[in-house]
């Protein structure tokens, strides 16, 4: 079978089965409808890139495909929602210690951090923004835009070091 006709095949299976794997994953990830159709397609999208050849049943290998992946997303929302939690609890104890100073020395630093995202390559913004702001990991990054882990990771680094020295270029000058 030639690559081609392999990924014919495989399109074919996700047609027939598009359906049914979004009930399952409806009802096994208690997800909604559009989550499922998401998930469902980004399990096609991880199985299309893998080597036919090793593929003995396309249809369960989508099925599980697609629960990982939603498992995958509910751990993760776990993990924002607690984060966000914490950030909330220790936001309340500092919300008494905001003096006027402090606010306007919060938003010239805001300013200076989103002076440094629009000088920064469009690209590395868009990276940053995905993983900082959207909550995506590096691996998910990767599928999305279509490069490596490593070099999402290292666009991300990159683009937090541009922040940091915009904010410690505003420092230097405070203290000359």
């Amino acid at each position: 079978m030639t690559p081609d006709s392999q990924k014919l095949e495989m399109h074919d299976v996700y047609i027939r089965h598009h359906t049914e794997l979004c009930r399952y994953v409806v009802n096994k990830a208690n997800v909604s409808n559009d989550e499922a159709q998401d998930i469902v397609q980004a399990a096609f999208t991880r199985v299309i890139e893998m080597d036919f050849k090793d593929i003995k049943n396309p249809r369960a290998l989508l099925y599980k495909t697609s629960y990982n992946i939603a498992i995958d997303q509910k751990r993760h929302g776990g993990v924002r929602q607690r984060h966000v939690q914490a950030v909330v609890d220790s936001g309340a104890a500092m919300v008494e210690e905001l003096s006027p100073d402090r606010i306007h020395d919060g938003r010239r630093q805001l300013g200076q951090v989103v002076e440094a995202l629009w000088d920064m390559p469009k690209k590395r913004r868009r990276l940053l923004l995905m993983n900082r702001f959207d909550g995506l990991s590096y691996a998910q990054i990767s599928r999305t835009v279509g490069l490596s882990e490593t070099v999402v990771r290292k666009h991300v680094a990159k683009a937090l070091l541009d922040c940091q020295k915009a904010l410690q270029a505003r420092t230097d000058q405070n203290f000359k």
